[in-house]
């Protein structure tokens, strides 16, 4: 990337060698596809070539917003005369095959849906090497300017905006596709009120398997769900958890959880409890509290089954015609710019700091039993702060602390055998066919982050994850833990996994190799 380069996703300036932007953790660079440049580009400003390659078919005026897969201007259709908005993804922003597909799949599933709370499409197009989409101009504002300026809302206003966005969601759900960016900056509302989702630039259909692999990381660091953290596949309850902290972020003003840098937010979705509301205001009714509660449980089994149920709990809560009305007011009048007076709110707890294990590298003691003890019940000694303070908050399975010497045990020698593996495919298929056949090797689960975030997991030599695995089924018994990057000392340990239990270990710190002569 040339200087003076900035985010496509937030716009921040962002150093030539980056492969991640320092505000908002957006990738900037695809490892599997090559990049297309056009020459032509770097000789004009994106809204100058816009405007050029537009002439006769859009008037460009000005830009809106940047999002994930493509920049938002303002335009006006010269044949219809009308407003439009004009979604780009340009080649001088890094067009690649597989940003394209994406980009031009958006534009089909979107033009799919229709409902009065998604923004609908009227163009799908490919000029002058920009693919281009036009949707419904929004007269009015996103939920995420809204709570900046505003702080947190009024419950009624919360409710409003949480049905409205359901409701969507549900419905694209029910539809086979997956949003996977779900946010405050993707809610936007008109000025009489009305709640919009927008911007499905990384939605997908649940039966799309050809543009997603395991280990891609695909949203917005303090939205994500804990599996989208570990790369797994989005599922609509993912969608979900995303939703539950635009509603935190309603309530408090604020998100949930922030940290200095990518891993420390990834950290926090994984092993920081969420923060009690009840302790934010007092003005929360009980059961909204349960259903954010529950939309932000760190397991997707622990959400709701379907988006439906979402939407028929939202329901139940009070909510009168006139409460209605008078949130659809003060939203319209926050959308206009008025300043209303503030929801009083008290400031979150500190959140505790991410925690943290450096392993140096450790050469095989010479009949240093004694020394080795030491070494590895220091080791042991730091995991136990660590499963402790973490887990102990929120987990609602049995939690394997790493200071229990039966559920973790850590060894200075080589690893043992381990047993045969389970197959987990046969073990299911032959559940589901009620055979009554003896069970298979039981299996507890195992939860860690690594730094470096590319740093590839093995469990008994076989490569299990890169970067996170979030309850990562493992066969109960002593196993060998292994995490490598390229230019950093290994980590090699022996671990003891308890069946229906979970093994948190925290990050994992690599020591940096020393550079050669």
């Amino acid at each position: 990337m040339s200087d003076g380069t900035r985010c496509f996703g937030c716009g921040a300036a962002v150093p030539e060698t980056s492969r991640f932007c320092g505000n908002c953790g957006r990738q900037l660079t695809d490892p599997q596809a090559a990049t297309l440049v056009d020459e032509t580009a770097a000789l004009e400003s994106l809204l100058d070539r816009l405007r050029r390659v537009m002439a006769g078919e859009y008037r460009v005026e000005r830009e809106l917003a940047r999002g994930g897969m493509g920049v938002v201007f303002q335009a006006t259709e010269e044949h219809a005369g009308r407003t439009v908005a004009l979604k780009i993804l340009s080649p001088e922003l890094g067009i690649t095959a597989r940003a394209a597909e994406r980009f031009k799949r958006e534009a089909r599933m979107v033009a799919e849906l229709e409902h009065p709370n998604i923004v609908p499409v009227y163009r799908v197009g490919h000029l002058g090497g920009m693919l281009f989409i036009t949707m419904k101009y929004i007269a009015g504002r996103s939920l995420d300017e809204i709570t900046a300026a505003q702080g947190a809302l009024p419950i009624a206003a919360v409710l409003l905006v949480l049905r409205g966005a359901a409701r969507s969601l549900a419905y694209a759900h029910e539809h086979d596709i997956v949003h996977r960016d779900v946010k405050a900056a993707n809610i936007l509302i008109e000025r009489d009120g009305r709640v919009l989702v927008t911007d499905f630039g990384v939605a997908l259909r649940a039966s799309d398997v050809t543009l997603t692999q395991d280990g891609a990381v695909i949203g917005t660091p303090g939205y994500m769900s804990p599996e989208q953290c570990a790369g797994k596949r989005a599922t609509p309850q993912s969608d979900q958890y995303s939703l539950g902290v635009v509603a935190f972020q309603m309530l408090t003003g604020t998100l949930p959880y922030k940290a200095d840098s990518l891993p420390g937010i990834m950290h926090h979705h994984f092993f920081t409890p969420l923060p009690s509301l009840r302790f934010v205001r007092d003005d929360v009714p009980p059961a909204m509290i349960d259903i954010v509660e529950r939309l932000m449980a760190k397991g997707p089994r622990d959400r709701y089954a379907t988006t439906r149920e979402l939407v028929n709990d939202l329901d139940v809560l009070p909510f009168s015609a006139q409460e209605r009305h008078e949130a659809e007011r003060l939203l319209g009048r926050l959308t206009a710019g008025d300043a209303m007076a503030r929801v009083a709110t008290r400031e979150l707890p500190k959140l505790p700091d991410a925690p943290t294990l450096r392993f140096d590298a450790m050469p095989r003691p010479r009949n240093t039993r004694r020394r080795g003890g030491r070494r590895w019940a220091a080791v042991a000694a730091g995991l136990a702060v660590i499963a402790v303070g973490s887990w102990a908050a929120f987990t609602p399975r049995p939690v394997v602390s790493a200071a229990s010497d039966s559920a973790v045990a850590l060894s200075d020698s080589a690893a043992p055998s381990p047993p045969p593996p389970a197959a987990p495919a046969a073990t299911q298929r032959a559940q589901f066919a009620g055979a009554s056949r003896a069970a298979s090797t039981p299996t507890g689960k195992l939860r860690l982050l690594t730094a470096p975030g590319d740093a590839a997991i093995y469990i008994d030599g076989q490569r299990r994850g890169v970067g996170a695995v979030l309850d990562l089924p493992v066969a109960a018994g002593r196993r060998r833990l292994e995490v490598r990057a390229l230019g950093y000392h290994p980590f090699d340990t022996v671990l003891t996994i308890i069946a229906d239990s979970t093994v948190s270990l925290g990050r994992i710190t690599l020591r940096e190799q020393p550079a050669g002569p």
